[in-house]
């Protein structure tokens, strides 16, 4: 009873020195900041087989977008337990922490490199969107307080444009070097572009296959 107990106490010291050496996620090593304005924090994580994180906090509404998932094993100190914003597409997921972060690390225990995408949202949350769009080979997957996300699916030479209000930041989530977005050229997954607010954007896929985009639309 004694060297259950002696564990206990060595188990939970552990998690709370681990707890507070948590970095913000901006600053754990593998979480690369590509682009960051007064709209958003973007973060790409390559994780390569073996490799582990750094126990991470993450503490603002994030946008998480999966660009190639492998087996993963992870570690929680700390999760928020409110209410989650459910997603159509597992591709593109929220989470607010609005009552507490989240604290781990995660680690790669494939084979492959692991890819991945944090969207920090900075903004407020009070500006008030358009009605959501409706086309086409558009879904929308969540509309979360600070953020509103859709998938875009362009079929093979399909084009496609609109002017919305609100800025966005979008996300490629196809490999082919296929697509541009206002002649921006994508040419792998997690390839971006953010545009300002009320800004025509084009989209045009130059190839016979589909090409998939997550659209966040910012509020």
């Amino acid at each position: 009873m004694r060297h259950y107990l002696l564990l206990v106490v060595l188990l939970l010291s552990l998690l709370k020195t681990g707890a507070q050496d948590a970095v913000a996620v901006s600053k754990e090593p593998l979480h690369k900041n590509v682009f960051e304005n007064r709209y958003v924090r973007a973060l790409e994580l390559h994780i390569a087989p073996g490799d582990t994180t750094m126990f991470h906090k993450h503490e603002k509404p994030c946008v998480s977008i999966s660009l190639h998932p492998v087996r993963t094993g992870s570690q929680t100190l700390l999760d928020d337990k409110g209410p989650r914003v459910q997603s159509a597409d597992r591709r593109i997921t929220f989470d607010g922490f609005y009552q507490s972060p989240r604290i781990h690390r995660v680690w790669n225990r494939d084979s492959e490199m692991f890819h991945w995408m944090d969207v920090e949202i900075l903004t407020s949350g009070n500006r008030v969107l358009e009605e959501p769009m409706a086309a086409e080979g558009i879904k929308q997957v969540f509309d979360a307080p600070p953020v509103r996300a859709y998938l875009l699916t362009l079929k093979g030479k399909q084009k496609m444009s609109f002017k919305r209000n609100a800025p966005f930041l979008i996300v490629s989530l196809s490999q082919a070097s296929t697509a541009t977005v206002n002649k921006h050229h994508f040419s792998r997954q997690g390839d971006f572009l953010f545009v300002k607010p009320s800004k025509k954007i084009r989209f045009s896929n130059n190839s016979d296959t589909d090409y998939s985009l997550a659209v966040l639309e910012l509020k």
